[in-house]
C-alpha cells in the first residue's frame, strides 16, 4: 500500500466527506468520529482502491456505511433516522453535489466580504454551542436586537449566495 497516497487522498477529501457525513449525522463530534472510523475503514481497504478512478465517490460510500454502523450502534436515541430515509437522504446529496460545491464556494466568497465582527458573530452562533442570551450579553445587546442582527446577517448573505450560484450557472 502506498501510504503517501492514501494520505494525500485523505487530505484533500477530508472537507468534503466530513460535510457528507454531516448530511447524515448532523452533530460535528458525532461526524468527526464517523470521519475517523471512515479514514481506518479506507486505510483497511486501500489495496482495492483503483486509482485510476476518482478517490471521493469511493471514499463516500465507505462514510455511508460508517453512518450505517454508528446509526445502528446508536438506534435507542431518539433523533436516529431509519435506514431507508437515511439511504434517501444520502442519496439526494449524492444528486446535489455539485450545486453544494457552488454554494460553499459562493458561501466563502461571500464570507470574505462581510465585515469581520459580523462574520465573527454567525461563526459564535452557528460553530459554537453558545446562547443567544450569552452571546448578547457579551456584546451588550439584548437577545432580541442580536436575533434581529443575525436576521439581517443572514438574508444578506443568503442573496449574496444566491447571486452568486446564479452567476456561476451562467459561466458553465
Amino acid at each position: 500500500m502506498d501510504g503517501g497516497l492514501f494520505a494525500s487522498l485523505i487530505v484533500k477529501n477530508d472537507r468534503r466527506l466530513i460535510r457528507y457525513i454531516m448530511t447524515l449525522i448532523p452533530r460535528r463530534d458525532e461526524a468527526e468520529e464517523i470521519l475517523q472510523r471512515t479514514a481506518t475503514a479506507l486505510w483497511e481497504n486501500f489495496g482495492e482502491y483503483d486509482t485510476a478512478r476518482d478517490f471521493y465517490p469511493w471514499a463516500s460510500r465507505f462514510a455511508y456505511f460508517e453512518v450505517l454502523k454508528y446509526r445502528r450502534d446508536h438506534a435507542r436515541e431518539r433523533l436516529v433516522f431509519r435506514e431507508d430515509i437515511l439511504q434517501i437522504v444520502a442519496e439526494t446529496r449524492d444528486s446535489m453535489e455539485d450545486l453544494l460545491e457552488h454554494r460553499r464556494e459562493a458561501l466563502l466568497l461571500c464570507l470574505g466580504q462581510f465585515v469581520a465582527a459580523d462574520v465573527e458573530l454567525l461563526r459564535r452562533r452557528y460553530c459554537s454551542r453558545e446562547s443567544i442570551a450569552v452571546l448578547a450579553q457579551e456584546i451588550g445587546a439584548t437577545a432580541k436586537s442580536l436575533y434581529r442582527r443575525l436576521d439581517r446577517i443572514r438574508e444578506r448573505l443568503a442573496d449574496c449566495v444566491s447571486r452568486r450560484v446564479a452567476a456561476m450557472s451562467i459561466e458553465e
